[in-house]
């Protein structure tokens, strides 16, 4: 049974999701842009693509998980 003092509350990020659709002069769709906005740092990144988009979340989140295990294991 996993000791309760050990556990550590979940953690939360927020960014801002801007989505907005880019038409060309005949107002027709050309494809829709992405940008994040990092509420803790004010930086807005910008992509031309939800791929784009949705590469940097997964990068950002195994990256914040990889410092926040060698921090745990630096404690010990």
């Amino acid at each position: 049974m996993p000791n309760s003092t050990n556990l550590q509350p979940p953690r939360y990020h927020h960014f801002t999701l801007l989505v907005w659709e880019e038409r060309d002069a005949n107002g027709q769709h050309v494809t829709w842009r992405f940008s994040l906005q990092d509420s803790q740092k004010e930086l807005r990144i910008g992509f031309k693509n939800l791929e784009e988009l949705t590469a940097f979340l997964e990068r950002w989140m195994k990256d914040s998980s990889e410092v926040d295990s060698n921090e745990k294991e630096m404690t010990k």
